[in-house]
């Protein structure tokens, strides 16, 4: 019983409220890939300004680096004093510090505002998964935690186009639609209900986080990130060693790559009665041997499979992961899991370029250090298999 529900509205109300908690998850992909065409015209729009070409990247980047590093206590401020409004709150920072660098002239106010933008993406990243997980339970949670990462990686491809659109009326003109967020704010307000803790605490006794298992966990998803960034961030370069440059290509193949990823998280659904070691050994054989075909592809087609079968493999790892972390967790401790399990997805992120262009030093080369990433990927198969045994989703 440590992991029952208690529903708290009726069942059509109760899909309107899901779905109203995965719109949200769309903001942290609008603030990594929203403002990436305009990159070159911020460093333009900077490159009077000391360290320029060091402080534009990071102002890009800060909102990752925040949400890994605030998660966890976003969590904890969930646990503590309720997601809804936690949720709401963040919504409403988010739009504003969204917008700021609309009025912003100095990169390091630009910075400071991204990196409060992160911070408020932790929130609602943690609050609205754990409301997911707080008023749904076995089949209807893996339903909706597979919907999340689908409606995640589907967001991608229009809000790159849309800023790329907007970025045509100048570099601050795409900025203007963080200020969306504000407008999820009324919808969680009036559609969501907040788990009551006190029903909760009737069926549940647990008091203590299952660190051994979340240590497992968090290690498996910060590693399969890092794998998984290795696509999106390094794709231009793999394709420049075929001489393809083009920034259309480049997007062709990246976009791609990320339709394969609802592929993967509408068959974890399909999947997910069968064994959970089976499911995870299969994710990250998907992302090692995506790898291992992009580095010893020869031509744009097998470049492109690779990155089908790698996002495939990513598709079923999210939401499996996130399933198996959030299994028996009871309500008191739900916030705090879904934080961790959060930070160590964008930590993944975090690094991930970092251990591209160390193992690149390293091996002397893009390809060998993809090819040393991709039989990581082929062990933590079996290594997956084997830590996860005896393990379940639908708890």
């Amino acid at each position: 019983m440590s992991d029952a529900v208690v529903r708290v509205v009726p069942s059509r109300a109760a899909t309107a409220q899901s779905v109203s908690l995965i719109l949200p998850v769309i903001l942290p992909v609008m603030a990594a890939v929203l403002v990436a065409p305009v990159i070159p015209d911020i460093s333009r729009a900077f490159a009077a300004e000391p360290n320029a070409g060091l402080l534009v990247p990071v102002a890009i980047t800060i909102p990752a680096l925040m949400l890994a590093l605030f998660s966890p206590l976003a969590g904890w401020l969930a646990d503590r004093f309720g997601r809804k409004r936690l949720l709401v709150a963040a919504l409403l920072v988010y739009a504003v510090c969204g917008v700021a660098p609309i009025w912003l002239d100095h990169l390091p106010a630009i910075i400071l505002a991204r990196a409060l933008l992160g911070i408020c993406e932790a929130a609602v990243m943690t609050c609205s998964t754990t409301l997911i997980c707080d008023h749904n339970q076995g089949r209807e949670r893996e339903r909706w935690l597979a919907m999340q990462s689908v409606v995640a990686s589907l967001s991608a491809i229009p809000l790159i186009a849309v800023g790329g659109l907007l970025g045509e009326q100048g570099w601050r003109t795409p900025f203007a639609i963080y200020g969306l967020a504000a407008f999820l704010a009324p919808v969680i307000l009036f559609l969501v209900e907040e788990a009551p803790k006190e029903l909760h605490k009737t069926v549940e006794t647990a008091s203590a986080l299952p660190w051994r298992r979340f240590a497992t966990v968090s290690l498996l998803v910060l590693t399969a990130s890092l794998l998984f960034y290795i696509v999106p961030i390094q794709m231009g370069f793999l394709l420049a060693i075929q001489g393809i440059a083009s920034p259309q290509m480049i997007g062709l193949a990246t976009a791609t790559g990320s339709l394969a990823i609802p592929v993967g998280a509408l068959l974890f659904r399909r999947l997910s009665r069968k064994s959970t070691p089976l499911m995870a050994g299969l994710a990250f054989a998907g992302m090692g041997l995506g790898l291992l075909v992009m580095a010893m592809a020869g031509d744009f087609p097998s470049i492109v499979a690779g990155a089908v079968l790698h996002g495939f493999g990513w598709g079923i790892a999210l939401p499996l992961l996130l399933t198996v972390a959030m299994a028996g967790l009871p309500f008191d401790l739900r916030g705090r899991g879904t934080g961790l399990f959060m930070g160590a997805v964008f930590i993944g992120q975090f690094l991930s370029p970092l251990g591209v262009a160390a193992v690149d030093r390293l091996a002397g080369g893009l390809l060998p250090a993809i090819e040393i990433f991709a039989v990581c990927g082929l062990l933590l198969a079996a290594t997956a298999t084997l830590t996860l045994r005896g393990t379940q989703t639908g708890q």
